[in-house]
């Protein structure tokens, strides 16, 4: 007897959604549309998806390690820290920690993507203390790209608090995370995923409200197409080469600062600080302390 699955052509239900979906964004006027679109499909044929589905399967029960690292290590001035302090709402659902905190969830996620293993704890701070939250928030889809950022600050996230949609905006976000979910998921992943698909909806909202207040404004359709290269290129990024800063009182011996911009580094000597050096290189990047430079000489 065949069953109702067989009967059901899905994959042809599915392809006809995704043509009436792009049909529909075909009225949209917004620059840098179409290169989300051919983003979001080559993401499908590239199998990105389906590797960031089977890190979420492995990682989703760790969920706690984010209480490991948030209020053991994080310093008062770290971006969840300040968004925690300055974040009472929020434009998405008022829910400021299930918003932030989707951003590391994310992360997490795609760093899992390369390791392909457990992760211990230099990995998990990797993921919380590495400054690419910093990057993500400042430089958006050009997180990679950018070698100076300001320092977060509260007002920041008093006025990301604040941030509210234009009128269209919202519209084009739940046209293109329509599209993206039926890209990414068949019609049985749709309730297999539906919490990995709310913190993709998150971050991608989180990054058009650093987009927005970033450039002085509220949400428009040009910060909807930030956010979504921001997701579609973290996605796409090894990001297991941003290590875990640590704080001055760490112990410093045999250690190593690197430029985030050349790659040029320098091991400290005995008795040496990094009150001795600046934080600039002579290229124009920032030096980091990295205990161990293993990953940088492969």
């Amino acid at each position: 007897m065949t069953s109702w699955r067989d009967r059901l052509p899905i994959d042809e239900v599915n392809e006809r959604r995704i043509s009436i979906y792009l049909k529909d964004l075909e009225n949209e006027d917004v620059d840098g549309l179409k290169e989300v679109l051919s983003l979001l499909e080559r993401g499908r044929d590239s199998g990105i998806y389906e590797e960031f589905k089977n890190a979420f399967d492995s990682r989703k029960q760790f969920y706690p390690h984010a209480n490991l690292i948030n209020y053991k290590n994080m310093s008062e001035n770290s971006v969840y820290s300040l968004a925690d302090q300055n974040m009472s709402k929020f434009y998405l659902n008022n829910l400021k920690s299930a918003v932030i905190t989707s951003m590391y969830k994310i992360i997490e996620f795609r760093y899992s993507m390369t390791i392909k293993r457990e992760s211990n704890e230099d990995d998990i701070k990797n993921v919380y203390l590495s400054g690419l939250d910093e990057r993500l928030i400042h430089g958006l889809d050009r997180f990679d790209e950018i070698t100076n950022w300001p320092q977060p600050k509260a007002e920041f996230f008093q006025k990301l608090n604040e941030v509210t949609w234009e009128k269209g905006p919202l519209q084009l976000a739940e046209k293109l995370v329509r599209l993206k979910k039926r890209l990414e998921y068949n019609m049985f992943g749709f309730i297999k995923y539906e919490r990995l698909a709310i913190l993709e909806t998150e971050f991608i909202e989180l990054m058009a409200g650093c987009s927005a207040v970033n450039n002085g404004r509220n949400i428009n359709k040009k910060d909807i197409i930030v956010a979504f290269k921001t997701y579609l290129k973290l996605l796409n990024t090894d990001i297991t080469k941003y290590k875990a800063r640590i704080s001055r009182d760490d112990d410093l011996a045999n250690g190593y600062l690197v430029c985030d911009k050349c790659n040029e580094y320098y091991q400290l000597q005995p008795g040496e600080s990094l009150e001795d050096f600046t934080d600039e290189c002579e290229c124009g990047g920032k030096l980091k302390y990295y205990k161990d430079i293993g990953w940088l000489l492969k």
